[in-house]
């Protein structure tokens, strides 16, 4: 418990600061791959990328995943759904005091985007298709092509792994991953609550600029009345 604890003010420090409300950007900050919430992905192919992605860290070419289903795993950008380029721009500003220049992969049903891997490697995920029928499975397994490639392209060659799964935990998909997912969740609320109190304390204070030129008596400005509360014809 005392664990957990220290790990969401881990998480809610930064999440408070930059008022981000995004989950994939808080669970990246521990580990290398965001697994969408929902549908949960295979545990085969969630071990698999797990494996690969400690594999071409070792190799000397880190690199962190996002995988995308649904506008539920953009938190307060659902906006981004479907446009995985921008998203990974704003992915990798909300990631980058903790990971400088991230070697950055985003899957969305639709297509795939980077950040950082070069351009042989834009042009290798270009090539890669995400089989929409399999929802998060398919996310998963344009990954660990992605994953490959993109390593591959850099210098680090790595073979497109066969998908097995094991009886051992992993940091991904496969494993439980509850407490962390749920203080992501958490911070998301925390970021958009902020959010609507920064809107809220600005619009009050554009209301109290607004009636600056009232001097106080109820009267329009520029009136003036007498002792007896009358107005005064000479103004």
């Amino acid at each position: 418990m005392t664990a957990l604890l220290s790990i969401a003010a881990a998480l809610a420090a930064p999440a408070l600061a930059r008022a981000d409300g995004d989950p994939a950007s808080d669970v990246l900050l521990l580990q290398d791959a965001y697994f969408p919430y929902f549908p949960k992905a295979d545990k085969a192919a969630s071990q698999t990328l797990t494996r690969l992605l400690a594999d071409v860290k070792a190799a000397g070419y880190p690199m962190k995943v996002a995988m995308i289903q649904t506008r539920g795993d953009l938190g307060a950008y659902p906006n981004l759904f479907g446009k995985a380029a921008p998203y990974a721009k704003l992915l990798e500003s909300e990631i980058v005091f903790r990971v400088k220049k991230p070697n950055l992969v985003v899957v969305m049903p639709n297509g795939l985007a980077g950040r950082n891997l070069g351009a042989k490697a834009d042009a290798a995920l270009a090539g890669i298709t995400v089989d929409k029928k399999e929802q998060s499975d398919g996310l998963v397994r344009a990954a660990i092509e992605a994953v490959a490639q993109v390593a591959t392209a850099n210098g680090h060659e790595t073979q497109v792994p066969e998908i097995r799964g094991d009886d051992k935990p992993d940091a991904g998909g496969g494993s439980d991953n509850t407490p962390l997912y749920v203080i992501a969740g958490v911070i998301v609320l925390l970021g958009i609550a902020l959010i609507a109190v920064s809107l809220r304390t600005r619009r009050s204070a554009e209301h109290v600029l607004g009636e600056d030129g009232d001097e106080g008596d109820g009267a329009p400005a520029g009136e003036h009345r007498d002792e007896r509360g009358e107005q005064d014809p000479a103004g």
